[in-house]
């Protein structure tokens, strides 16, 4: 999978990624708090790409139970 980044954007050890699979003309959030060591990548619509950049806890995919 080859991902081509669209924007990044960096505040107090966090990091939020926005990135584009063309393969499934996708785009994908990346998201990673070095402070707590939280992170994830997941899927998001392609038409609220830019509200998943800026508020990438609403796209946060759900934890699943062991």
């Amino acid at each position: 999978m080859t991902l081509v980044e669209l924007a990044e954007r960096k505040s107090d050890g966090l990091l939020v990624r926005l990135l584009w699979d063309p393969d499934r003309d996708q785009i994908v959030l990346r998201y990673r708090d070095r402070s707590t060591g939280d992170e994830f990548l997941t899927d998001v619509p392609n038409d609220r790409a830019l509200v998943a950049f800026e508020h990438p806890n609403v796209y946060r995919p759900l934890a699943v139970a062991a």
